[in-house]
């Protein structure tokens, strides 16, 4: 299993790294949600970009600053729409947003695969130090075929893979954490699982036993449904599902 690396933050045997958004609606609010987070106990801060009230005039110093004030790596994801996001896709917006994060200094993009075809011109100026995190998320289901799904997405231009599903029966959680660890064993990538919503936050939990080694945390507002506060999180860490 290779190591997850975001930024100069590891994943470790023992522990995976902890992740917790940025929602803020502008940019000065997103400096103010930075500062807070730099104070967290997280590792790295994923600036969630589609809740911005508009991209137009999203600026290289702005992203730069939002870095800077956290002096935590950064994750620069808009998330779409189809995915759960808060903004449509825009193929002209998107690349050239990406390409002022990536002057900025962020430590890695969130690419959903479904955009990988569309946004080969921005995939051809990302630089090998910054990572492409190839994500695809199901907010209704979870597909029957997780291994085949998670093998082809070794097989994209991308650096780490990361899945999320929603389960409607516990034996989902099930097939999401045995999916991950089978094809986890001998991936060249390194995987991010979870399993959304209350039924899914045991993946959140006990995931890096499986293979993923990412959860995502509350700090501040949560990002999708059955995010745990960093606090729960670490206490239950402690306790009886210490890792």
């Amino acid at each position: 299993m290779k190591q997850l690396k975001i930024g100069a933050v590891a994943a470790t045997a023992d522990r995976p790294l902890i992740a917790a958004p940025i929602t803020a609606h502008t940019w000065q609010q997103a400096v103010q949600q930075a500062d807070l987070l730099k104070k967290s106990a997280v590792d790295v801060v994923e600036w969630r970009v589609d809740y911005l009230e508009t991209l137009d005039n999203l600026m290289v110093t702005h992203i730069q600053k939002v870095c800077q004030t956290t002096s935590k790596p950064v994750i620069f994801t808009w998330r779409t729409q189809a995915e759960g996001g808060a903004k449509a896709y825009s193929r002209q917006t998107y690349e050239r947003v990406y390409l002022n994060a990536i002057t900025a200094g962020v430590a890695a993009l969130d690419i959903e695969i479904n955009l990988l075809a569309d946004q080969k011109n921005l995939l051809k100026k990302i630089p090998n130090d910054v990572q492409i995190i190839g994500s695809k998320h199901y907010f209704t289901k979870t597909p029957a075929n997780l291994v085949s799904l998670l093998d082809n997405m070794v097989t994209l231009p991308i650096d780490i893979i990361k899945l999320a599903t929603m389960p409607q029966q516990l034996s989902d959680v099930d097939v999401l954490l045995t999916s991950t660890k089978k094809v986890a064993k001998n991936a060249n990538k390194p995987l991010i699982t979870m399993a959304m919503g209350i039924m899914g936050m045991p993946s959140r939990i006990i995931g890096r036993r499986y293979g993923s080694q990412l959860t995502f945390v509350t700090v501040i507002n949560s990002s999708a449904p059955g995010q745990l506060m960093v606090t729960d999180l670490l206490q239950k860490w402690g306790t009886r599902y210490d890792i």
